[in-house]
């Protein structure tokens, strides 16, 4: 066994080279589908005693994707007459993201390139992370050139190694940068290439809403050329593990805390706000797999609060304006006018700070129990939002599902969900030549699940098949079943008229080809 005094094998084993990342992205096993791995490990540090200087690593993710949904189409008598002014319109989720301007549409999902390694000659017990993303996705359709997802360094130093038995101690590590911070373990893994490929379309996830970040400009916000986090932030981090027991099957226990600027990519501190970040996780190993495919279950939880700046009285009347809500109409109290950029916050002196709390537990496995059949993967998770929470394109009432402007927020809401994923490798017991394997998940998403007039349920059943073509290549193809409801409104108008408009969600189909590529350049 080959160690130094930081840099330890119990980090990564020694072939586990290919890293992706996003939403920070991991390091992947050449098998290349990740299910409970230790992503602090992968993402954050590099392979003890091979440490390399350089490495250049990417995927791409052309994609196909149909939405079968049906323009708005209110009926005369449903809510106020101007509602069918909005009949023939797209709805929102009805349509490709990012532009939002067609059901159905070929484009790059996805197109990442990175480079990683240690900091040789200067220390082996400093590792570094880049990754930039050129796709058609939130994050790069602000101007559609390519962004910067991840930039940071991690320090070794106050590692306490590994014992006589190979076992990681537990110390401290130091991670500083832009990059994923302690969240859903869904967010953590999100982008790497061989992780929930099934979910082609990351809006259909519930952390993708629970997680909007407040950088909107009041009730004429949400502007098309501000980038979405992509779950990253600007901060610092301390990280570590420890293991302990059988050095071939150890147990795990894994813990994170961090401060970011709780902001989007690409901008500095906008309003003076920090967020805090925790994780813990205690994890089996089954055997002796390592990296993004080991064998094992893991039971973890994530927490995070900040305060974030908010506009919720842009007319200047001295009254709240989500109390000031039609909850057929929206807000009619009249637009910011203060003459700000797109993306700021609306100015007039009324903007102040709403706390926000947001946390999470799941439970994962991946692990092949019986001799004769293929691995089995299961994961299951419920997150909670409070405080100020996004309130998405249905805002304040599924009457504004295809405008642009509303109040965006509730700075008093309450949003949770949960989802449950299982998946199964076939290709063994089955006689097939290539690796496949098949995929279902459910998801909900309760959005502001208490207010009267705005509550709107999302669920969504995923069904994946994947083909491996190599173990760097292969073709997913999913269909997505959708029911959205405003049944938990109490009041009659909204709920008859949200419901109207949600009927129309349907069914969608998506094509994505993966091809993952890596390089290392010098040792």
């Amino acid at each position: 066994m080959i160690t130094t005094p930081k840099k330890t094998t119990a980090r990564v084993m020694g072939s586990v080279l290919l890293g992706m990342s996003i939403t920070g992205a991991g390091v992947l096993a050449p098998q290349d589908d990740a299910m409970a791995a230790n992503w602090f490990k992968l993402r954050g540090t590099e392979p003890g005693g091979i440490a390399h200087t350089l490495q250049m690593w990417g995927f791409l993710q052309p994609t196909y994707a149909n939405d079968f949904s049906d323009e708005i189409d209110i009926p005369a008598g449903v809510g106020p007459p101007p509602l069918q002014g909005l009949n023939g319109e797209d709805i929102t989720p009805g349509t490709i993201p990012p532009d939002r301007s067609s059901d159905e549409s070929f484009f790059m999902r996805r197109a990442r390139f990175g480079i990683r390694g240690t900091m040789i000659p200067i220390s082996n017990d400093i590792d570094y992370f880049f990754l930039t993303e050129w796709g058609e996705n939130g994050i790069t359709r602000g101007g559609g050139a390519a962004h910067l997802l991840d930039a940071s360094v991690t320090f070794n130093q106050l590692s306490r190694g590994v014992d006589d038995d190979g076992l990681a101690n537990l110390g401290a590590r130091l991670r500083v940068g832009q990059f994923l911070f302690s969240q859903t373990s869904e967010s953590l893994s999100h982008s790497t290439p061989g992780r929930r490929v099934h979910i082609f379309m990351p809006e259909a996830t519930l952390a993708f809403a629970l997680n909007r970040p407040t950088f909107d400009n009041a009730n004429d916000n949400f502007p098309g050329d501000v980038s979405v986090n992509g779950a990253r932030d600007m901060g610092i981090e301390v990280f570590d593990w420890v293991e302990w027991g059988d050095p071939a099957a150890p147990y795990e226990f894994t813990y994170s805390a961090a401060v970011g600027n709780g902001g989007t990519i690409g901008e500095q501190n906008r309003d003076d706000n920090l967020r805090t970040y925790a994780w813990l996780s205690f994890a089996k190993l089954f055997d002796s797999t390592r990296g993004a495919r080991r064998h094992d279950a893991m039971i973890y939880g994530f927490y995070q609060n900040g305060d974030r700046e908010f506009n919720d009285d842009v007319n200047n009347d001295g009254i709240s304006d989500n109390s000031q809500i039609n909850p057929l109409v929206g807000f009619t109290g009249g637009l910011c006018s203060s003459g700000d950029d797109p993306g700021d916050l609306c100015k007039n002196g009324n903007e102040r700070d709403h706390e926000q709390e947001y946390w999470g537990i799941g439970v994962e496995y991946f692990d092949k129990p019986f001799p004769n059949l293929g691995q089995i993967r299961f994961e299951a998770e419920y997150q909670k939002q409070e405080g100020i929470v996004f309130d998405g394109a249905i805002s304040p009432s599924a009457t504004r599902f295809r405008r642009l402007d509303g109040v965006r927020y509730n700075v008093d809401g309450e949003s949770d969900g949960w989802y449950v994923d299982l998946g199964y490798d076939i290709h063994q017991h089955l006689g097939l030549k290539n690796r496949t394997t098949i995929n279902a998940r459910y998801d909900r998403l309760r959005r502001n699940k208490d207010d009267p007039a705005r509550a709107v349920q999302f669920d969504t059943l995923s069904l994946t098949g994947e083909y491996f073509f190599h173990k760097k290549a292969r073709l997913a193809l999913t269909y997505q079943a959708r029911d959205f409801d405003a049944n938990d409104r109490d009041i009659a108008g909204p709920r008859a008229v949200g419901n109207e408009i949600l009927d129309g969600i349907d069914h969608r189909i998506g094509v994505q080809v993966t091809f993952i590529f890596k390089n290392v350049l010098l040792r």
